[in-house]
Protein backbone atom coordinates (compact mmCIF):
# COMPACT_ATOMS: atom_id res chain seq x y z
CA UNK A 1 0.00 0.00 0.00
CA UNK A 2 2.86 2.05 0.10
CA UNK A 3 5.92 3.62 1.42
CA UNK A 4 6.74 5.41 4.70
CA UNK A 5 8.94 7.87 4.58
CA UNK A 6 8.79 8.69 8.37
CA UNK A 7 8.46 7.77 11.96
CA UNK A 8 11.70 6.23 12.47
CA UNK A 9 15.40 7.02 13.28
CA UNK A 10 19.01 5.50 13.22
CA UNK A 11 17.92 3.68 16.29
CA UNK A 12 15.04 2.51 15.52
CA UNK A 13 16.37 1.28 11.70
CA UNK A 14 19.39 -0.71 13.32
CA UNK A 15 16.93 -2.23 16.04
CA UNK A 16 14.73 -3.45 12.98
CA UNK A 17 17.41 -4.92 11.13
CA UNK A 18 18.86 -6.81 14.00
CA UNK A 19 15.38 -8.17 14.63
CA UNK A 20 14.77 -8.83 11.24
CA UNK A 21 18.18 -10.53 11.14
CA UNK A 22 16.98 -13.36 13.27
CA UNK A 23 14.20 -14.54 11.06
CA UNK A 24 16.32 -14.21 7.73
CA UNK A 25 14.78 -17.23 4.98
CA UNK A 26 16.71 -18.77 2.39
CA UNK A 27 14.02 -17.90 -0.41
CA UNK A 28 11.21 -15.03 -0.36
CA UNK A 29 8.06 -16.26 0.63
CA UNK A 30 5.16 -14.08 -1.48
CA UNK A 31 2.85 -15.29 -3.86
CA UNK A 32 3.86 -13.38 -6.58
CA UNK A 33 7.71 -14.11 -7.00
CA UNK A 34 10.13 -10.80 -7.16
CA UNK A 35 13.23 -10.60 -9.21
CA UNK A 36 15.67 -8.89 -6.73
CA UNK A 37 18.94 -10.90 -6.88
CA UNK A 38 20.71 -8.88 -3.97
CA UNK A 39 17.35 -8.76 -1.47
CA UNK A 40 17.51 -10.53 2.05
CA UNK A 41 14.14 -12.65 2.55
CA UNK A 42 12.92 -12.99 5.54
CA UNK A 43 10.10 -15.14 7.67
CA UNK A 44 6.74 -13.10 7.73
CA UNK A 45 6.80 -13.12 11.43
CA UNK A 46 6.84 -8.77 12.17
CA UNK A 47 4.02 -6.46 11.65
CA UNK A 48 4.43 -2.77 10.90
CA UNK A 49 2.46 -0.41 12.64
CA UNK A 50 1.55 2.34 10.58
CA UNK A 51 -0.65 5.35 11.07
CA UNK A 52 -2.15 7.07 8.15
CA UNK A 53 -4.61 9.69 7.48
CA UNK A 54 -6.32 8.27 4.13
CA UNK A 55 -5.84 6.25 1.40
CA UNK A 56 -5.81 7.28 -2.12
CA UNK A 57 -7.70 6.52 -5.35
CA UNK A 58 -4.89 4.28 -6.23
CA UNK A 59 -5.06 2.23 -2.77
CA UNK A 60 -1.97 4.04 -1.78
CA UNK A 61 -1.06 5.18 2.13
CA UNK A 62 -1.59 9.05 2.23
CA UNK A 63 0.66 10.37 5.26
CA UNK A 64 1.80 7.41 6.36
CA UNK A 65 3.90 7.45 9.63
CA UNK A 66 5.78 4.41 10.79
CA UNK A 67 5.12 3.61 14.41
CA UNK A 68 6.28 0.69 15.80
CA UNK A 69 7.52 -2.88 15.08
CA UNK A 70 5.42 -6.11 16.74
CA UNK A 71 5.73 -9.90 16.56
CA UNK A 72 3.72 -12.45 16.66
CA UNK A 73 -0.74 -11.95 16.22
CA UNK A 74 -1.91 -9.40 13.61
CA UNK A 75 -3.66 -6.41 14.84
CA UNK A 76 -6.18 -4.80 13.30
Amino acid sequence: MGKVGTGWSRTTSAQIRKALDTVVSPKQKLTKTIRKPQATWVEPKFYADIEYRDITSEGLLRASSFKGLSKGTRRS
